[in-house]
């Protein structure tokens, strides 16, 4: 009889041992798994999941999502911290949107208090256009080179190029600093004719030009929207403008014509611009 007692007790109190083993319910509710000796998984995903921007740089906020999993006591917190900063406690999706290189801690910790190694990633922002100051010297005449210079600034990525345009055509590119470019003027020229017309009203011993068909360079005065701007490009990808503008009443551009009739000294105009033809027959 005793010894059936002693069996009876020693099934209760081996019940009782595994019951332990398995789990305990403390104060706070949560379950404890003695034998979970399993950190959690944690896995981070990033939205846009590829740079979109050049050279591997971002030029949009950055969000994040982070998603555990543990299959024994179950996830209890997720922390992460940005740049070495403070331990938060994630709940949803979050932006990173400051300029600059970034680096993402995150990591798990299970009822059992297993505690996940940090992982990271590291991602750089750059959302900031390129600040720059388009400067020239020369006036608009003919025989007169005129020197652009933009001064520029990218505290994030750096200056990748500047390009140049006149008329809103692109006229060169510089990539390295000062950035500059020297816009030719035209060489006012004689325009010469190559054909003549003549005024059939007057006989052979009396021949007097008309008219005549030239080739070469005329004059015409600057007329807005037409002026010299600049594009700064930063490393990410990012662009800024800036332009000047030459009142209507500056000196004039030269221009080519491939051919054209006038008379001769003409002065007048053709749509906006004025047209000054001397000739030299």
């Amino acid at each position: 009889m005793e010894h059936n007692n002693l069996i009876k007790k020693g099934v209760v109190v081996a019940v009782i041992l595994l019951f332990v083993s398995v789990s305990v319910i403390p104060s706070t509710g949560n379950r404890v798994f003695f034998d979970d000796i399993t950190p959690p998984v944690t896995t981070c995903t990033l939205n846009p999941p590829e740079p979109n921007g050049n050279n591997s740089w971002y030029v949009s906020d950055v969000e994040v999502t982070l998603n555990a999993t543990d299959d024994m006591s179950g996830v209890n917190v997720t922390q992460f911290r940005v740049d070495g900063g403070s331990i938060h406690t994630y709940t949803e999706p979050f932006n990173i949107s400051t300029d600059g290189e970034h680096t993402l801690e995150y990591r798990s910790i299970d009822y059992a208090g297993n505690v996940e190694d940090w992982k990271s990633v590291e991602f750089k922002i750059d959302q900031t256009l390129p600040v720059l100051d388009l400067n020239y010297e020369g006036e608009y005449t003919i025989n007169t080179d005129i020197i652009c210079e933009v001064r520029c600034m990218d505290d994030t990525s750096g200056i990748d190029k500047v390009e140049f345009y006149l008329d809103e055509s692109l006229i060169c590119t510089d990539n390295e600093p000062p950035y500059k470019c020297i816009i030719l003027r035209a060489e006012e020229k004689i325009i010469t004719a190559v054909g003549l017309i003549f005024n059939p009203q007057f006989s052979e011993e009396n021949i007097t030009f008309f008219a005549l068909i030239v080739t070469g360079v005329i004059t015409m005065p600057f007329q807005p929207p037409y002026g010299i701007s600049a594009k700064a490009y930063d490393i990410a990808g990012n662009s800024g403008y800036d332009s000047e503008t030459a009142p209507p009443d500056e000196n004039p551009w030269g221009a080519v014509f491939k051919r054209l009739t006038f008379l001769n000294n003409y002065v007048g105009y053709i749509g906006i611009f004025l047209i000054n033809a001397r000739f030299n027959p």
